[in-house]
């Protein structure tokens, strides 16, 4: 039996795949900054931060784990380039925090949590990159997730951890917050269907190209990959995308086609990232060649699956403040 640590438990891509864990019958735990809720049988979960090195290190030693998971982290690229400094306090010193604490259970397999952000400038090729690509991170949260990997591969095998590295691209659910694209436009539409704003929805960039899956799949790769660990060589690197880029506008249209009401759309300067990247999208040949995995939701179904969360997550806010 696998022990699986999940760190980020607590978080969005976390409350999906911790189900997918557990049903393969393998002894799950998790840690998070955050109280987690309606969490699946049999999983051992604490409230630690992984800045706080001797909590971490306890509960690695207790738990040793078979398997790291290493979800936790900001992920937000606005918030990574209005708060730089935190940023790598927790990308970089939580690692840290965590490879000290991975020093207890040699064997174990370490799968790094990165982010298609890495390849930035690379992306400017304009086509799907594989895992071959040089990385060419354009921002905070990219950079931080780089120099990760680069850690990581100097400091696991001085203690025998064998490290796999997870570079996922957009992914969209239920559980997302409003931080990114998706979530915010449904978000807004919510609002928009229950009268609270005016029907005005504002965007950014509509014109830029990314790809976007559900998170229901992109958990299922992580499922997949701790599930072949023992196959997996050491330093492997695996891209988790569709390979299909969409334009945000065409996300926005699907959007729109499952709204209930009518709305305008305006351009808000604050909402414009600087230095777009035109198109950015990955290859996960790699991926499907190991595990067979391949995108399973449906896009329309994905997108409804936001709306619906983002209608349920008003609504139980409206009932809250009742």
């Amino acid at each position: 039996m696998r022990r699986i640590l999940v760190t980020g438990a607590a978080g969005f891509v976390g409350g999906h795949v911790l189900p997918l864990l557990t049903a393969a019958g393998d002894r799950v735990a998790g840690i998070g900054r955050g109280r987690a809720s309606r969490l699946p049988e049999g999983v051992v979960y604490e409230t630690i931060d992984l800045l706080d090195e001797a909590a971490l290190g306890g509960f690695v030693a207790r738990f040793r784990p078979t398997e790291i998971l290493h979800l936790a982290g900001l992920a937000s690229v606005a918030d990574s380039a209005s708060g730089p400094g935190q940023t790598w306090r927790v990308n970089v010193n939580g690692l840290m925090n965590l490879v000290a604490a991975a020093e207890a259970v040699p064997g174990c397999t370490f799968f790094f949590v990165s982010t298609g952000e890495v390849y930035g400038g690379a992306f400017l090729s304009g086509h799907a990159l594989t895992e071959a690509a040089e990385p060419l991170p354009r921002n905070t949260y990219a950079r931080s997730k780089w120099v990760g990997e680069q850690l990581l591969r100097d400091l696991l095998p001085r203690i025998g951890v064998k490290l796999v590295v997870l570079r996922p691209f957009n992914h969209i659910g239920p559980g997302q917050d409003e931080r990114f694209v998706v979530a915010s436009f449904a978000g807004q539409i919510a609002r928009i269907e229950a009268g609270l704003v005016p029907p005005v929805l504002e965007v950014g960039n509509l014109s830029s190209h990314r790809d976007f899956l559900d998170v229901a799949d992109v958990a299922q790769a992580y499922a997949d990959l701790i599930g072949q660990s023992e196959s997996l060589a050491d330093g492997s690197v695996f891209n988790i995308s569709s390979g299909a880029p969409r334009t945000i506008a065409s996300v926005l249209e699907g959007l729109r086609a499952g709204a209930r009401v009518p709305f305008e759309i305006r351009v808000a300067l604050g909402r414009v990232r600087p230095a777009e990247i035109p198109m950015a999208a990955g290859d996960a040949g790699l991926l499907r060649a190991m595990t067979g995995w391949r995108p399973r939701v449906a896009w329309d179904d994905a997108l409804n699956r936001v709306l619906d969360d983002a209608r349920a997550r008003l609504a139980a806010a409206g009932a809250g403040g009742g």
